[in-house]
């Protein structure tokens, strides 16, 4: 009941979203705000990693999309970040159980904003596991989002660092949200960046609402002295790219933080 009661409370949340502007900044970003067809796309990068990309459509007919990621572990897979709401969390299950012939057994939200947790309840529903910074759970309980079961307490310093099974869960600070993690995959040397990281077609920083824009910077820093043998970037937004992807973003410091895509 908890968990259903903010479902229907998400409807007036204001943050949810990483993009910027106008869709993304306001309510527009809740579910029932505009029909979203089920879209996902299923991308194997490296051997054993693929990315998922969901799409959301704000009311005008804006579209954008979210980039998540899936490592091979062991016998079944580690998902990391939900589709952007709880249908295309069931089509990307759906989908991964069809084309990939294994299931989710455990998952890691990236950080409190709707486009990384939408579908928390539909995987924990199915018995998955679901790793988050501990400030992603109270944030999530206080704006009445799906709440992750499970935190991950060894990561509350910036720098800090736990492995859950093929993966090493990275915290690199306050960054584009004060919660936000990036997920390595060493064997692969592929580093989900999440939305701290900016795609190379975008001119901006994007979404700052909950952004620790001061710290962002240091974030980046922390990430690149601990990955330098970094080769695929995946943001959670845009075009995946390799280390520059790093330094892209941090040259987008030198702009208006709020300005452009």
């Amino acid at each position: 009941m908890r968990r259903r009661f903010f479902l229907l409370l998400a409807a007036g949340l204001l943050i949810v979203g990483c993009r910027k502007g106008q869709p993304g900044d306001t309510a527009a970003d809740q579910p029932g705000a505009a029909s979203t067809p089920v879209d996902i796309e299923l991308q194997e990068i490296r051997p054993g990693v693929w990315v998922h990309t969901s799409s959301y459509t704000y009311p005008g007919g804006t579209r954008f999309s979210a980039n998540g990621l899936l490592v091979q572990d062991g016998d079944s897979l580690l998902l990391v970040d939900t589709a952007w709401g709880e249908l295309q969390t069931l089509a990307l299950l759906d989908r991964v159980a069809s084309e990939i012939g294994l299931s989710v057994r455990r998952a890691v939200v990236t950080h409190f904003h709707y486009d990384r947790l939408a579908g928390v309840d539909v995987l924990e529903t199915q018995g998955v596991d679901v790793l988050a910074h501990p400030l992603t759970q109270r944030l999530a309980i206080s704006l009445g989002t799906p709440v992750p079961d499970s935190t991950m307490h060894t990561l509350r310093e910036p720098g800090s660092a736990r492995r859950v099974g093929p993966v090493e869960v990275f915290y690199p600070g306050p960054g584009h949200a004060e919660d936000n993690l990036m997920v390595w995959v060493p064997n692969q040397r592929v580093l989900f960046g999440g939305c701290a990281i900016r795609a190379a077609e975008a001119s901006a920083l994007g979404n700052t609402m909950s952004a620790n824009v001061a710290a962002w910077p240091e974030a980046i820093r922390r990430a690149q002295a601990r990955y330098r043998e970094v080769e695929v970037v995946v943001p959670g937004h845009g075009s995946i790219g390799g280390a520059d992807l790093l330094t892209h973003t941090l040259n987008l410091f030198e702009k208006t933080p709020t300005g452009g895509d």
